[in-house]
């Protein structure tokens, strides 16, 4: 018993750690390539040049270490957590580029759907009809992932919460996934420590397309073969990102732009400029509401159904109000660097 604990910290350590070094490797590289996003007039805080690469140094070592784990005699890795990781491994390299050379909005939605559509049809051959609802389902969290990356450490912290979710509930998370997603909670640990405010690295769309991906993949596998409840609750673990889609695209299709175009109406914006919060501060009330939220898949596999449905309308009702308060604080319109 006392060996395998030992056994245990010890591959977490080295897990840490080589996260760590990939991390402060790929800053170097982006650093010296000049790759670094430079002060945006939507962010105002976004003062200096940060570097990029710190979603790109996640994903490769988590691709490493799921390989390296089938090497070191675990086994071949179970044919979803390949396609999965590889799938991953595509996004990245798709936000990369895009993080480099900007995309338009069509290329970049265009390959992601063949990105999903093919990793779909190859974790859930035979092709069926449901294979085009999550299809929508993966590139919609994508999507939601990539626009709520606008501040320090929130990306690190959203894609977290719904890990920590499914890992909490009991049976939801298979056990040849249940190594996956522990192995990239590490990874978004160690990138947090150098994303966290003021940043040090950005995850970029190298790291948010990814990240949005492997976090809906996983829900998705998770819910297979679940009762509706189960179903239902794992969409709280992605509310967050989901209630800022839907603010950013109300916000701005009624302002008459077009909801890929950069704005400044996100949440996290309007909460510093308006009701100046810090980002620490921003960071701490979407850990909490997000935390609520996160729960749901925990609540639907222990308490029974009236419960459920109380937690689901108390649910609902924090995500109404949510919304209607941040959409009353008005979106930061001076595009002047915050002092």
């Amino acid at each position: 018993m006392t060996f395998t604990v030992v056994a245990d910290l010890t591959r977490w350590l080295i897990t840490t750690l080589a996260f760590v070094l990939a991390t402060m490797i790929a800053r170097r590289i982006a650093v010296a390539t000049g790759f670094v996003a430079h002060p945006n007039v939507i962010v105002r805080t976004h003062r200096a040049p940060v570097p990029y690469l710190g979603g790109a140094a996640l994903v490769v070592t988590l691709v490493a270490l799921v390989l390296a784990g089938a090497l070191l005699g675990e086994g071949p890795p179970a044919r979803a957590t390949l396609v999965r990781v590889l799938a991953a491994l595509a996004l990245m390299v798709l936000g990369v580029w895009d993080d480099r050379r900007a995309l338009t909005p069509g290329l970049k939605m265009l390959v992601q759907l063949a990105i999903c559509g093919a990793y779909l049809a190859l974790v859930d051959a035979p092709i069926r009809p449901v294979l085009v609802v999550k299809l929508l389902v993966l590139v919609t969290v994508i999507n939601a992932y990539n626009l709520i990356d606008v501040m320090d450490g929130l990306l690190c912290l959203l894609s977290a919460l719904p890990l920590i979710g499914l890992l909490a509930t009991p049976d939801l998370v298979a056990p040849a996934m249940r190594g996956e997603v522990t192995i990239a909670l590490i990874g978004l640990a160690a990138l947090f420590v150098f994303n966290a405010p003021p940043a040090r690295i950005y995850a970029g769309d190298g790291g948010s397309l990814p990240l949005g991906f492997l976090v809906g993949a996983w829900c998705l596998a998770a819910v297979e073969g679940k009762g509706a409840a189960q179903a239902i609750g794992v969409v709280g673990l992605v509310a967050i990102p989901l209630l800022e889609l839907s603010l950013l695209v109300v916000a701005r299709m009624s302002q008459g732009l077009s909801p890929f175009r950069g704005s400044p109406d996100h949440f996290s914006l309007r909460l510093q400029d308006q009701r100046a919060w810090s980002k620490w501060q921003v960071l701490a009330a979407t850990m909490v509401v997000g935390a609520c939220f996160a729960l749901a898949p925990l609540a639907a596999a222990r308490w029974s159904g009236p419960w459920q449905a109380a937690y689901g309308m108390a649910a609902l009702g924090l995500a109404a109000l949510l919304w209607w308060s941040l959409w009353r604080i008005p979106p930061p319109r001076e595009r002047r660097p915050i002092p």
